[in-house]
């Protein structure tokens, strides 16, 4: 599960009652794509005929060198209000971000760093401000018309808001398709999403569409946590960065019928994938 899904993820447990959490652990729902950490994907739909609304807050930690001599450090603050309403799911992101490293990584599609002038032994910088506007949009089939599978179907934008000229966005606005199936066995719930990234034609420079996956499974480990784990592949939006490929984990506390903590963490394993990565997010139901 990529960061961007996290955030799904614990709204959908935030809202679920410790029982729910049982026989309904959230499918491939966010990695961050807002940064690292955006909006959406399959969850469980609200029965209801009310909206639920759930607000999430996290803080995001990424290392890697990304192919480039020096190393680039990313902290990543972020808001994301989410809106679910009987089969829909939407999501808006705001992040603030502070990085440090060479001038030439910019924040690209999905909050993957790209590598847009590469000029080996470059001196670092730091910048810091508001990144991308995220927004999100997801149909969740009825399962009952899937032999009990989950699939789920997104559309994903980043709203080119942030400051180009600190290597905060592109500038281009970029969209992204995803396809979500899941089936719970028992407390495991077996996973893999299928995507397509589409970004924007900034004026500076070339970037192409790239496909990413992921495989992986939930596991209710008792009635108030729940474990992710799963490999994830990206395809390189520039010709200048290696496919990301990582391996991703995250524990889920349902703290209570309205308030989940996550904790996650990931490890890259090429070079077009941060090294370490690291967050913590809280997600209250308000409604």
């Amino acid at each position: 599960m990529h960061r961007s899904s996290v955030f799904a993820a614990a709204t959908i447990l935030a809202t679920a009652t410790a029982a729910f959490a049982q026989d309904a652990v959230p499918k491939v729902v966010p990695k961050p794509v807002v940064g690292p950490l955006e909006g959406p994907p399959a969850s469980k739909p609200d029965d209801s005929d009310m909206p639920s609304v759930s607000l999430s807050s996290a803080i995001d930690y990424s290392s890697g060198r990304y192919g480039a001599p020096k190393t680039t450090d990313i902290l990543v603050g972020l808001t994301n209000l989410g809106v679910s309403w009987n089969d829909f799911q939407f999501s808006a992101s705001l992040p603030y971000l502070t990085i440090t490293g060479p001038s030439f990584v910019v924040i690209g599609t999905g909050g993957v760093p790209v590598l847009v002038t590469p000029k080996p032994g470059s001196d670092s910088t730091g910048r810091s401000g508001w990144g991308d506007l995220n927004l999100s949009a997801t149909y969740s089939l009825p399962s009952e018309d899937l032999d009990d599978f989950d699939v789920a179907v997104s559309v994903r934008s980043k709203v080119a808001t942030a400051d180009t000229s600190k290597g905060l966005s592109t500038g281009a606005t970029d969209f992204s398709f995803y396809v979500d199936v899941s089936r719970q066995f028992d407390i495991w719930g077996p996973f893999v999403n299928f995507g397509y990234r589409v970004p924007g034609k900034p004026s500076f420079y070339s970037f192409n569409d790239a496909p990413s996956f992921s495989v992986g499974t939930t596991v209710a480990l008792d009635d108030t946590l729940v474990a992710i784990a799963s490999y994830d592949f990206d395809g390189s939006i520039s010709s200048s960065l290696a496919d990301a490929q990582q391996l991703f984990a995250s524990l889920t506390w349902l703290a209570t019928d309205d308030i989940s903590l996550t904790a996650y963490a990931e490890d890259g394993l090429s070079s077009g994938a941060p090294k370490v990565g690291t967050g913590l997010l809280v997600s209250w139901k308000l409604r």
